[in-house]
C-alpha cells in the first residue's frame, strides 16, 4: 500500500512591493522554512499577521508548501 512520508513544510508569503510603468503590481516573496507539519491554520494565520505587521509592503498573498514523498 503506498503512503506519504512527509518531509518539510514552509510558508510562502508575497508582497506588494509597487507597480511598474504599464500599471501592473510587482510583487516580492519571502519564504520561511521549518514550519510544523501539524500546525493549525488559525495558528499560522496569526502568525503571517504578525510578520506582515512589521513589513512596509502590503500582504497579497499567503501559501503553506508542503513536500511529501509517495512510498510504496
Amino acid at each position: 500500500m503506498a503512503a506519504y512520508t512527509f518531509e518539510s513544510a514552509s510558508l510562502k508569503l508575497v508582497f506588494e512591493t509597487g507597480m511598474d510603468e504599464f500599471g501592473k503590481p510587482i510583487f516580492s516573496s519571502k519564504t520561511y522554512q521549518n514550519v510544523r507539519p501539524n500546525v493549525q491554520p488559525e495558528q499560522l494565520f496569526a502568525v503571517v499577521q504578525a510578520i506582515a505587521s512589521l513589513c512596509q509592503d502590503p500582504l497579497n498573498d499567503m501559501k503553506r508548501i508542503v513536500t511529501e514523498t509517495v512510498n510504496q
